[in-house]
């Protein structure tokens, strides 16, 4: 990895950009402020951040109203290589979509409210019918009238104010629909107000609709006059929608393209927040790895005309996770300086790598533990849970995930994780395939009754004999014993080889050295004193073993002190008993799917086995699958990851633009 200054100029700038997003070579970085020079100046990006925030969330809002998803975005003329001019740009057009988006939405609110407005009065007029009463009984004509309109929301208070003056308290008030400016009331009051209430609320501002002295006294006249209407507002509701669609049509595409370009703006905006410039350059440093420079400097060249200028500042391996040893200068850095890890790896493995660096990122004085890992997880996941049965549906299931991988297919967020892990899901499918055939396990049957032939060994054969044989269960418990003591052994070994790469000669002896000096011969002491039968005389006759289990301690604790040395005692138990769950978890296996099977009458052959026998193994399948997951994934973390793996690289991160973004570039 090295990192690079670029100086370039101010017009070709965009160029550059355009370039180095499309090819996502750069890990942008800040500009120390030491290696700023005389009338050089850092970049202030910050109210270009601000405003391209709000107006992303503007555009969004206008994306969700009108629902643009599938539409292609439009190819637009835009002040792209200036990031102020084009944040005026964007801010303008976003406001003349939102202008005329308004515009179209006031009026299908406005129709909305006419609707419920017109319902009201027609379920009104259907009571008075209902009831006999004429209309001109409460209509203006009769001791009642009642009076609908609709009026600025601050005037509302003033209008029911002016009523209840007008007639001395005697006014019903209620308010009928709610836009973002207006609101629409209904008054009842006796009818010798009227012409003086309709004067106080009209100079008020509100608009009045037609009074029920301009319907016909009949009820039923009155209501299918106002059916008529209601039909008249569908039809112009109808046309609202239409004209939406062709808004859509219109707008939606110029929605997608300023969206994309807000996007740019922002993207633009944090790459140069930690950029430098002057009146006519601009300077830029990213960490580009070692093997593209070459690329950098000629795609660079051709892009800004030969005007772009890049120097070599220093250099890193380029190899990280391997234990490799950075140059002094990198290796001392400061945290804005340190190069980020370019983590190289196989596509069909990236979902362990994931895996990883979900714990951590590995960093160039660490060894990566993909290499291994694609080794013991499949085993560790597979001792817990091997089926030779259920390994093929693994494989199978892991196989249609990879096929919508490659086709990019479209899935649910769900989905999403087990389709980006398929090659995972492929790799535990083989691990269980192979123990399940070491066990002698198929979808929990045994494979000598199926298929004739005996497992290598079935750690639960016996276990429900009458009496019970626990002698399978015991070797086996062993045997995941000594396969957590070389795990365990393992992970200190490679601490020690980063230690030794690192020329930390002192902290490899004193540390994991002496670390696994002191657990492997603690392993031997407690082994022994297992196979007395926990006599601990035993101990006592050999003195040399109890000398040479304490002398690593005390070397640890005058060296890496005492909380060091109490820490390599305490994980020696733990951590190590705690690769008992691979036993746990394979009985519990077993004992899960005898229940499920005898409960379903499958081992007594009663109808129905069949179908009980492939829901048992689904069921067994989703919730001992996660399960297993998870403890093997506990197992890396935390009993392996402690002894040797920190985790503590930056990820790299290229700086890279959206895809399908087109404008044409004006200045």
């Amino acid at each position: 990895m090295r990192r690079l200054s670029i100086i370039v100029p101010k017009e070709q700038l965009h160029n550059l950009l355009v370039y180095t997003g499309q090819e996502q070579i750069l890990h942008l970085i800040s500009v120390p402020h030491k290696a700023l020079p005389e009338g050089v100046e850092r970049y202030d990006a910050s109210n270009v951040l601000g405003r391209s925030s709000a107006i992303r969330n503007r555009i969004l809002s206008l994306n969700s109203a009108l629902g643009t998803v599938e539409l292609s975005p439009e190819r637009i003329d835009a002040p792209i290589q200036d990031l102020e001019a084009l944040a005026d740009f964007l801010d303008k057009e976003t406001a003349k979509l939102e202008h005329s988006f308004k515009d179209a939405e006031e009026s299908a609110d406005k129709l909305q409210t006419e609707r419920e407005r017109a319902q009201e009065l027609a379920r009104f007029l259907s009571g008075l019918e209902s009831a006999g009463v004429p209309l001109d009984a409460i209509g203006g004509k009769g001791f009642l009238t009642i009076l609908a309109g609709e009026v600025d929301r601050e005037s509302v208070q003033g209008v029911q104010k002016a009523l209840e003056e007008v007639t001395y308290g005697n006014a019903v008030f209620a308010i009928t629909g709610t836009s973002d400016k207006t609101q629409t009331f209904l008054a009842v009051f006796p009818t010798p107000f009227q012409e003086e209430a309709r004067q106080s609320i009209t100079a008020l501002g509100a608009k009045l609709e037609a009074s029920l002295a301009d319907l016909p006294a009949d009820a039923s006249e009155a209501r299918k006059m106002v059916d008529a209407g209601l039909e008249q507002i569908e039809r112009s509701a109808k046309r609202v929608e239409h004209e939406r669609e062709d808004r859509v049509k219109e707008l939606g595409p110029r929605t997608k393209g300023l969206s994309l370009l807000s996007e740019v703006l922002e993207i633009r905006a944090r790459a140069l927040a930690g950029s430098s410039t002057t009146q006519a350059t601009c300077m830029l440093q990213p960490w580009v790895p070692k093997d593209r420079v070459q690329q950098l400097e000629e795609g660079a060249s051709k892009s800004c005309s030969g005007l772009a200028s890049i120097h070599i500042e220093n250099e890193i391996v380029d190899k990280p996770g391997h234990g490799h040893e950075a140059k002094s200068d990198a290796h001392s850095a400061t945290e804005e300086s340190s190069p980020p890890s370019l983590v190289r790896v196989p596509s069909w493995a990236s979902p362990l790598q994931s895996v990883i660096n979900n714990f951590g990122v590995p960093s160039y004085n660490e060894t990566n533990p993909l290499i291994f890992m694609l080794v013991s997880y499949p085993v560790i996941y597979g001792l817990m849970f091997g089926d030779f049965g259920e390994g093929v549906i693994f494989i199978a299931f892991g196989l249609f995930l990879w096929t919508l991988k490659r086709k990019q297919a479209k899935v649910s967020d769900f989905f999403r994780p087990f389709v980006n892990g398929a090659e995972l899901i492929i790799l535990l499918g083989i691990g269980i395939t192979v123990f399940g055939f070491v066990f002698g396990d198929f979808f929990g049957f045994e494979s000598s009754h199926v298929f004739g032939f005996h497992g290598l060994f079935s750690p639960t054969e016996g276990a429900l004999d009458n009496p019970p044989d626990i002698t399978h269960l015991q070797t086996f418990m062993v045997i995941v014993l000594l396969f957590g003591v070389a795990h365990y052994t393992f992970g200190l070994s490679l601490s020690a080889y980063n230690k030794l790469h690192r020329k930390e000669y002192s902290e490899a002896f004193f540390g994991p050295i002496c670390w696994a000096w002191f657990y492997l011969v603690g392993v031997y002491i407690v082994a022994g004193l297992a196979l007395a039968n926990f006599d601990f005389s035993v101990a006592l006759k050999e003195p040399a073993l109890l000398v040479l289990v304490v002398v690593p301690l005390m070397l640890m604790v005058w060296k890496e002190g005492g909380l060091h040395a109490f820490e390599a005692f305490l994980s020696a138990a733990s951590n190590t008993f705690s690769y008992l769950r691979i036993w746990a978890l394979n009985i519990a296996d077993f004992f899960f799917k005898f229940a499920l099977f005898t409960s379903g009458g499958i081992v007594g052959g009663d109808v129905g086995a069949i179908v009980g026998a492939v829901l048992g193994n689904v069921l067994v399948m989703i919730i001992e699958g996660l399960i297993v997951f998870v403890q093997t994934l506990r197992l890396h973390w935390v009993e392996w990851f402690s002894k040797f793996y920190e985790g503590a690289g930056l990820s790299f991160a290229p700086y890279q633009e959206p895809k399908g973004w087109n404008v044409r570039v004006r200045g």
